[in-house]
């Protein structure tokens, strides 16, 4: 079977014509490949598909492009294009074959999933796509589940959103069950095996719609999360079947003492063996680091590099009054920060700055990986604006470029510093396949399960579009 970088792509000219293909890019092992087909929407509806090697046919089948690869009996890696023309429009689409003797290696995007995920251990990815229903102008949402090991797909639904109305998944058990944010309040959990959904309740929490499960075991019996408190997001932990509440920090991400408002928390992830816990404040837009130790004290991520001091800002009426810049770990929502043995925590660190007179604070961002036994943080200025996204236990770090809107990779061993190049030559190295562009998100525990995702643009909107890449052996 292929390996298919599924990348919206196509092109215009000036009389409106165009070719737009569901793949950008198609990696087939070295013998033993099925058929590939690849969706064409052209203007004007004919086309032609031309193939620019003998290795590859490139046939029309009802409309849809299928793609056939003999045997390569080379030893290496080849590559060659196929294009496609409707009219005066054209859109290519490479064709990579690896060697007779290359990794098993099949690479897959889920552009059609508004939301996915993936499970802690890489065994299935799933997501969520909707439809419009004519008839009441509402949504129907459909949930789609992957097996990583087989490339099986399941389908579960459709449910209209006066059952189901999700606005993103945040975690899956490697058994098959997701978790949703439902708009309806609370959030849902749609079980693969049992075909169906049902809101989640969690022993210790009395409050169900205010909950938020961001992390999950693979066998579903560990969470984190947060849930409402008085008004304010408090971080819990499920296990042994009841959620326990973590502690709190004294004062907040500026050194302010906390007085019980004002101040939120959210536990974010975990390691694999649930040691350390690792959560984000969320107050004054500061999303400051922490983590909760095997005793469960918590402390801030990065406290060896951490900096506050006081400085004098303008008021609004000219006044002076005191305010904490922090040089500090900060983090947003993500629950892959963090290396399986719960040795590194990978964020971003960021410096402040007061300028033009006390009127503005300046704030810089820089890729930086907290080791957490030695309490020591490595910080790397030299790529710019960064974010560190996900480690292993080897201390390889995964640099996200740049902080915001993110679009590609770096690779680095964190304690000496060595560059290591961009995730794609990272990948190339270990497995001989080309990936696209990208920020990587996870590395499952096994390093066999990559999570990544592709910026794509739809007119003036960015979306990311998820895809994996998996190793079987």
């Amino acid at each position: 079977m292929g390996i298919a970088a599924l990348v919206m792509t196509g092109c215009k000219n000036s009389e409106e014509q165009y070719v737009r293909l569901s793949d950008l890019v198609c990696t087939f092992q070295g013998s033993g490949n099925e058929p590939y087909t690849i969706t064409v929407d052209s203007e004007p509806e004919a086309w032609r598909a031309t193939a620019n090697a003998s290795w590859v046919s490139a046939e029309n089948v009802e409309g849809k492009l299928v793609l056939t690869v003999s045997d390569n009996t080379d030893g290496s890696e080849r590559t060659t294009t196929v294009d496609v023309v409707a009219g005066k429009a054209m859109a290519s689409i490479s064709v990579i074959q690896l060697g007779e003797n290359d990794l098993p290696v099949r690479y897959r995007l889920l552009k059609d999933l508004h939301s996915a995920v993936i499970s802690p251990n890489g065994k299935l990815a799933a997501g969520y796509y909707s439809v419009a229903d004519a008839e009441t102008g509402t949504a129907i949402y459909y949930f789609h589940f992957i097996n990583l090991d087989t490339d099986e797909k399941t389908e579960l639904g459709p449910w209209p959103e006066s059952l189901m109305f999700p606005t993103s998944v945040t975690c899956m058990t490697d058994t098959g069950i997701v978790y949703a944010i439902d708009a309806n309040g609370g959030m849902k959990a749609i079980d693969m095996n049992e075909k169906n959904f049902y809101a989640v309740e969690v022993p210790g929490i009395a409050n169900a719609s205010s909950l938020g499960i961001n992390s999950v075991s693979g066998d579903g019996e560990f969470w984190v999360g947060y849930a409402m408190e008085n008004g304010h997001y408090r971080p819990f932990v499920f296990e042994n079947g009841q959620a326990t509440m973590l502690p709190l920090l004294g004062k907040d991400f500026r050194d302010i003492p906390y007085d019980g408002e004002d101040f939120d928390l959210m536990a974010r992830g975990f390691s694999a063996d649930r040691s350390i816990i690792y959560g984000t404040t969320w107050d004054n837009q500061d999303y400051g680091m922490v983590y909760w130790d095997a005793e469960r004290n918590v402390h801030f991520v990065g406290e060896d590099e951490r900096k506050v001091r006081t400085v004098q800002r303008n008021g609004p009426e000219g006044e002076k009054y005191d305010y904490n810049i922090v040089d500090g770990m900060i983090s947003w929502s993500s629950q892959f920060n963090i290396s399986p043995n719960g040795k590194w925590i990978a964020g971003t660190y960021r410096k402040e700055e007061l300028v033009n007179d006390g009127d503005k604070v300046e704030q810089t961002e820089f890729a930086a990986f907290y080791n957490v036994e030695a309490n020591k943080t490595y910080i790397f200025e030299e790529y710019g604006a960064a974010s560190g996204m996900c480690v292993n236990d080897e201390g390889i770090g995964f640099i996200g470029l740049p902080s915001m809107y993110t679009s590609k990779t770096a690779v680095v061993r964190i304690e000496t510093g060595e560059a290591l190049g961009s995730f794609q030559d990272y990948i190339y190295g270990l497995y001989g396949v080309r990936v696209p562009e990208g920020f990587l998100q996870y590395v499952t525990p096994d390093g066999k399960r990559f999570w990544a995702a592709t910026l794509s643009s739809e007119g003036i909107a960015m979306t990311a579009l998820n895809w994996y890449l998996a190793v079987n052996e």
